[in-house]
Protein backbone atom coordinates (compact mmCIF):
# COMPACT_ATOMS: atom_id res chain seq x y z
CA UNK A 1 0.00 0.00 0.00
CA UNK A 2 2.71 2.41 0.38
CA UNK A 3 4.79 1.79 -2.11
CA UNK A 4 1.35 2.78 -4.02
CA UNK A 5 1.29 5.42 -2.55
CA UNK A 6 4.65 6.62 -3.32
CA UNK A 7 4.47 5.69 -7.17
CA UNK A 8 1.43 7.86 -7.27
CA UNK A 9 2.63 10.87 -5.35
CA UNK A 10 5.83 10.59 -7.68
CA UNK A 11 3.43 9.95 -11.12
CA UNK A 12 1.52 13.42 -9.79
CA UNK A 13 4.98 15.11 -9.18
CA UNK A 14 6.10 14.25 -12.68
CA UNK A 15 2.75 15.45 -14.21
CA UNK A 16 3.70 19.14 -12.01
CA UNK A 17 7.11 18.98 -13.69
CA UNK A 18 6.16 18.38 -17.21
CA UNK A 19 3.67 21.42 -17.03
CA UNK A 20 6.14 23.65 -15.86
CA UNK A 21 8.47 22.68 -18.16
CA UNK A 22 5.86 23.77 -20.94
CA UNK A 23 5.12 27.11 -19.38
CA UNK A 24 8.95 27.50 -18.84
CA UNK A 25 9.39 26.74 -22.53
CA UNK A 26 6.93 29.65 -23.77
CA UNK A 27 8.76 32.36 -21.77
CA UNK A 28 11.53 32.69 -24.21
CA UNK A 29 14.30 35.08 -23.28
CA UNK A 30 16.72 34.15 -20.53
CA UNK A 31 16.27 36.86 -18.44
CA UNK A 32 12.38 35.92 -18.54
CA UNK A 33 13.39 32.36 -17.31
CA UNK A 34 15.75 33.06 -14.76
CA UNK A 35 12.98 35.32 -12.98
CA UNK A 36 10.59 32.49 -13.49
CA UNK A 37 12.75 29.57 -12.98
CA UNK A 38 12.21 29.71 -9.08
CA UNK A 39 8.14 29.81 -8.74
CA UNK A 40 7.90 27.20 -11.84
CA UNK A 41 10.39 25.10 -9.78
CA UNK A 42 8.07 25.61 -6.73
CA UNK A 43 4.92 24.97 -8.81
CA UNK A 44 6.15 21.29 -9.98
CA UNK A 45 7.83 20.40 -6.37
CA UNK A 46 5.30 21.50 -3.91
CA UNK A 47 8.18 23.23 -2.07
CA UNK A 48 7.64 26.55 -0.60
CA UNK A 49 10.92 28.07 -0.74
CA UNK A 50 13.48 28.18 -3.91
CA UNK A 51 16.62 29.61 -4.82
CA UNK A 52 18.31 30.08 -8.16
CA UNK A 53 21.86 30.84 -7.99
CA UNK A 54 24.96 31.46 -10.58
CA UNK A 55 28.23 29.93 -10.43
CA UNK A 56 30.68 32.70 -10.28
CA UNK A 57 34.50 32.05 -10.10
CA UNK A 58 33.61 29.66 -7.24
CA UNK A 59 30.99 31.48 -5.76
CA UNK A 60 27.27 31.10 -5.88
CA UNK A 61 25.45 34.49 -6.47
CA UNK A 62 21.75 35.10 -5.95
CA UNK A 63 19.99 35.44 -9.03
CA UNK A 64 16.18 34.59 -8.37
CA UNK A 65 13.76 33.48 -5.70
CA UNK A 66 10.17 32.60 -4.93
CA UNK A 67 8.51 31.92 -1.39
CA UNK A 68 4.96 31.03 -0.25
CA UNK A 69 5.36 33.92 1.53
CA UNK A 70 5.47 36.83 -0.69
CA UNK A 71 8.01 38.75 -2.55
CA UNK A 72 9.74 40.24 1.03
CA UNK A 73 10.34 36.66 1.85
CA UNK A 74 11.71 35.84 -1.62
CA UNK A 75 14.25 38.72 -1.34
CA UNK A 76 15.50 37.56 2.21
CA UNK A 77 16.28 34.07 0.79
CA UNK A 78 18.36 36.08 -1.29
CA UNK A 79 20.21 38.38 0.79
CA UNK A 80 22.47 36.11 2.56
CA UNK A 81 23.81 34.77 -1.06
CA UNK A 82 24.36 39.04 -1.55
CA UNK A 83 25.79 40.09 1.92
CA UNK A 84 28.22 37.45 1.80
CA UNK A 85 28.31 35.25 -1.25
CA UNK A 86 28.84 31.35 -0.57
CA UNK A 87 32.15 29.86 -1.36
CA UNK A 88 32.29 26.45 -2.79
CA UNK A 89 35.09 25.43 -1.25
CA UNK A 90 35.40 21.86 1.36
CA UNK A 91 33.50 21.58 3.48
CA UNK A 92 30.63 22.81 2.19
CA UNK A 93 28.04 20.57 0.64
CA UNK A 94 27.55 22.37 -2.33
CA UNK A 95 30.98 21.96 -3.22
CA UNK A 96 30.62 18.26 -3.53
CA UNK A 97 27.22 18.59 -5.50
CA UNK A 98 29.34 20.68 -7.96
CA UNK A 99 31.94 17.85 -8.85
CA UNK A 100 29.38 14.97 -8.69
CA UNK A 101 26.59 17.36 -10.88
CA UNK A 102 23.71 15.36 -8.76
CA UNK A 103 21.20 16.62 -6.23
CA UNK A 104 20.97 15.86 -2.85
CA UNK A 105 18.96 16.29 0.21
CA UNK A 106 21.04 18.27 3.20
CA UNK A 107 20.23 17.95 6.49
CA UNK A 108 20.89 20.11 9.59
CA UNK A 109 23.21 17.32 11.18
CA UNK A 110 25.10 17.53 7.42
CA UNK A 111 25.52 21.38 7.98
CA UNK A 112 26.65 21.17 11.50
CA UNK A 113 29.39 18.39 10.69
CA UNK A 114 30.24 20.70 7.36
CA UNK A 115 29.13 24.47 7.63
CA UNK A 116 26.48 26.16 8.50
CA UNK A 117 26.10 29.85 6.48
CA UNK A 118 23.75 32.08 6.42
CA UNK A 119 22.04 30.57 2.99
CA UNK A 120 21.49 27.12 4.53
CA UNK A 121 20.06 29.38 7.75
CA UNK A 122 17.59 30.81 5.62
CA UNK A 123 16.09 28.18 3.51
CA UNK A 124 15.13 26.68 6.96
CA UNK A 125 16.09 24.81 10.14
CA UNK A 126 15.11 21.45 8.96
CA UNK A 127 17.47 21.35 5.70
CA UNK A 128 16.81 21.72 2.38
CA UNK A 129 17.80 20.16 -1.36
CA UNK A 130 19.93 21.27 -3.77
CA UNK A 131 20.67 20.31 -6.94
CA UNK A 132 23.56 22.00 -10.06
CA UNK A 133 21.84 23.41 -13.26
CA UNK A 134 24.36 21.39 -15.94
CA UNK A 135 24.93 22.65 -19.51
CA UNK A 136 26.91 20.69 -21.62
CA UNK A 137 28.68 18.65 -18.98
CA UNK A 138 29.57 22.14 -16.55
CA UNK A 139 27.42 23.48 -13.70
CA UNK A 140 26.72 27.08 -14.68
CA UNK A 141 24.54 27.83 -10.88
CA UNK A 142 22.63 25.98 -8.48
CA UNK A 143 18.35 25.05 -7.68
CA UNK A 144 17.78 24.92 -3.68
CA UNK A 145 14.71 24.63 -2.36
CA UNK A 146 13.08 24.03 1.01
CA UNK A 147 10.00 24.24 3.07
CA UNK A 148 7.42 21.44 1.42
CA UNK A 149 3.67 22.17 1.14
CA UNK A 150 1.68 21.02 3.17
CA UNK A 151 4.50 20.99 5.46
CA UNK A 152 6.31 17.33 6.14
CA UNK A 153 10.10 16.52 6.39
CA UNK A 154 12.24 16.70 3.19
CA UNK A 155 13.47 13.42 1.90
CA UNK A 156 15.61 12.36 -1.30
CA UNK A 157 12.56 12.27 -3.55
CA UNK A 158 12.50 16.05 -2.97
CA UNK A 159 16.13 15.98 -4.17
CA UNK A 160 15.46 13.74 -7.37
CA UNK A 161 12.74 16.23 -8.37
CA UNK A 162 14.62 19.07 -7.67
CA UNK A 163 16.96 17.62 -9.83
CA UNK A 164 14.95 16.29 -12.86
CA UNK A 165 13.37 19.92 -12.58
CA UNK A 166 17.10 21.20 -12.99
CA UNK A 167 18.16 19.15 -16.01
CA UNK A 168 15.26 19.81 -17.73
CA UNK A 169 15.64 23.82 -16.89
CA UNK A 170 19.18 23.26 -18.23
CA UNK A 171 18.03 21.70 -21.47
CA UNK A 172 14.92 25.11 -22.13
CA UNK A 173 17.53 27.72 -20.67
CA UNK A 174 20.76 26.20 -23.31
CA UNK A 175 17.97 26.59 -26.02
CA UNK A 176 17.02 29.98 -25.51
CA UNK A 177 20.79 31.44 -25.19
CA UNK A 178 21.59 29.13 -28.68
CA UNK A 179 18.33 31.04 -30.33
CA UNK A 180 19.29 34.56 -29.07
CA UNK A 181 22.88 34.16 -30.05
CA UNK A 182 21.58 32.86 -33.54
CA UNK A 183 19.43 36.35 -33.97
CA UNK A 184 22.46 38.14 -33.07
CA UNK A 185 24.46 36.03 -35.49
CA UNK A 186 21.75 36.39 -38.38
CA UNK A 187 21.93 40.37 -37.98
CA UNK A 188 25.70 40.23 -38.21
CA UNK A 189 25.24 38.33 -41.70
CA UNK A 190 22.71 40.56 -42.96
CA UNK A 191 24.82 43.89 -42.17
CA UNK A 192 27.76 41.95 -43.92
CA UNK A 193 25.47 41.03 -46.88
CA UNK A 194 24.35 44.65 -47.15
CA UNK A 195 28.24 45.89 -46.83
CA UNK A 196 28.77 43.65 -50.07
CA UNK A 197 25.86 44.96 -51.41
CA UNK A 198 27.02 48.35 -51.35
CA UNK A 199 30.48 47.81 -52.16
CA UNK A 200 29.42 45.64 -55.18
CA UNK A 201 27.52 48.83 -56.37
CA UNK A 202 30.96 51.19 -55.46
CA UNK A 203 32.55 48.83 -57.96
CA UNK A 204 30.08 48.63 -60.96
CA UNK A 205 29.09 52.67 -60.37
CA UNK A 206 32.52 53.73 -59.87
CA UNK A 207 34.09 56.17 -62.86
CA UNK A 208 36.65 54.77 -64.98
CA UNK A 209 39.71 57.05 -65.41
CA UNK A 210 42.47 56.31 -67.48
CA UNK A 211 45.47 56.44 -64.51
CA UNK A 212 47.72 53.91 -63.44
CA UNK A 213 46.26 51.02 -60.81
CA UNK A 214 46.72 51.95 -58.07
CA UNK A 215 47.45 56.03 -58.60
CA UNK A 216 44.05 56.88 -57.15
CA UNK A 217 43.88 60.42 -55.59
CA UNK A 218 43.14 60.26 -51.62
CA UNK A 219 39.72 61.47 -50.81
CA UNK A 220 38.84 60.24 -54.53
CA UNK A 221 35.52 58.91 -53.55
CA UNK A 222 34.35 61.59 -51.92
CA UNK A 223 33.53 65.25 -53.71
CA UNK A 224 35.98 68.53 -53.36
CA UNK A 225 33.06 69.65 -51.57
CA UNK A 226 31.12 66.35 -50.36
CA UNK A 227 27.29 66.49 -48.64
CA UNK A 228 25.98 64.81 -46.79
CA UNK A 229 23.51 63.34 -49.06
CA UNK A 230 26.83 62.36 -50.64
CA UNK A 231 28.26 60.90 -47.27
CA UNK A 232 25.07 58.66 -47.29
CA UNK A 233 25.62 57.44 -50.73
CA UNK A 234 29.20 56.25 -49.74
CA UNK A 235 28.33 54.75 -46.73
CA UNK A 236 25.52 51.78 -45.37
CA UNK A 237 23.47 52.88 -42.94
CA UNK A 238 24.96 50.93 -40.33
CA UNK A 239 28.26 52.61 -41.46
CA UNK A 240 27.17 55.86 -40.88
CA UNK A 241 25.40 54.97 -37.70
CA UNK A 242 28.92 53.65 -36.18
CA UNK A 243 30.62 56.89 -37.68
CA UNK A 244 28.08 59.18 -35.90
CA UNK A 245 29.15 57.32 -32.59
CA UNK A 246 32.92 57.40 -33.51
CA UNK A 247 32.13 61.21 -33.75
CA UNK A 248 30.63 61.52 -30.48
CA UNK A 249 33.27 59.68 -28.82
CA UNK A 250 32.47 56.23 -28.26
CA UNK A 251 34.65 53.44 -28.12
CA UNK A 252 34.23 50.46 -30.01
CA UNK A 253 33.31 48.49 -26.80
CA UNK A 254 30.44 51.62 -26.41
CA UNK A 255 29.20 51.56 -29.97
CA UNK A 256 28.94 47.85 -29.64
CA UNK A 257 26.68 47.87 -26.51
CA UNK A 258 24.45 50.90 -28.04
CA UNK A 259 23.96 49.15 -31.35
CA UNK A 260 23.80 45.47 -29.88
CA UNK A 261 26.23 44.74 -32.19
CA UNK A 262 29.74 42.45 -31.63
CA UNK A 263 32.47 44.00 -30.90
CA UNK A 264 34.52 42.74 -34.15
CA UNK A 265 31.59 43.56 -35.63
CA UNK A 266 32.01 46.83 -34.65
CA UNK A 267 35.60 46.64 -36.10
CA UNK A 268 34.88 45.92 -39.49
CA UNK A 269 32.44 48.82 -39.56
CA UNK A 270 35.01 50.97 -38.42
CA UNK A 271 37.42 49.61 -41.05
CA UNK A 272 35.00 49.91 -43.99
CA UNK A 273 34.14 53.80 -43.07
CA UNK A 274 38.16 54.59 -42.78
CA UNK A 275 38.97 53.14 -45.82
CA UNK A 276 35.93 54.40 -47.59
CA UNK A 277 36.83 57.91 -46.43
CA UNK A 278 40.70 57.67 -46.82
CA UNK A 279 41.01 58.43 -43.46
CA UNK A 280 43.68 56.81 -41.49
CA UNK A 281 42.25 57.53 -38.37
CA UNK A 282 39.05 57.80 -36.74
CA UNK A 283 40.11 61.18 -35.80
CA UNK A 284 40.50 62.09 -39.14
CA UNK A 285 37.06 60.32 -40.34
CA UNK A 286 35.49 62.46 -37.45
CA UNK A 287 37.28 66.12 -38.57
CA UNK A 288 36.22 65.21 -42.03
CA UNK A 289 32.73 64.04 -41.02
CA UNK A 290 32.14 67.72 -38.96
CA UNK A 291 33.69 69.70 -41.93
CA UNK A 292 30.76 67.99 -44.34
CA UNK A 293 28.08 68.66 -41.45
CA UNK A 294 28.50 71.94 -40.05
CA UNK A 295 29.92 73.32 -43.67
CA UNK A 296 33.65 74.27 -43.03
CA UNK A 297 34.75 73.65 -46.36
CA UNK A 298 36.38 70.08 -47.90
CA UNK A 299 36.92 66.80 -46.00
CA UNK A 300 40.15 66.49 -48.14
CA UNK A 301 43.40 66.36 -46.10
Amino acid sequence: MAAAVEDAVSGRRRIDLARALERLAALGPPSELIAQAPAEAAEATGLGRVVLTRLDDGTLVGEAAWSHEGPEAAEALLAPLRAAPLVLEYPVAESELLRRRTPRLIVPAELEARRRHAFGDALGADGYVAAPVTVDGRAIGFLHAAGPRPARPLDDGDAVVLGDFALCFALVFERAILRRRLRAQREELRQIAAWAESRSGDLADGAVTLAREGAETPGADLDPAPSMDRLRDLLTRRELEVLQLMVQGHTNAGIAKILVLSEGTVKFHVKNVLRKMHANNRAEATSRYLRITLGRGPAGP
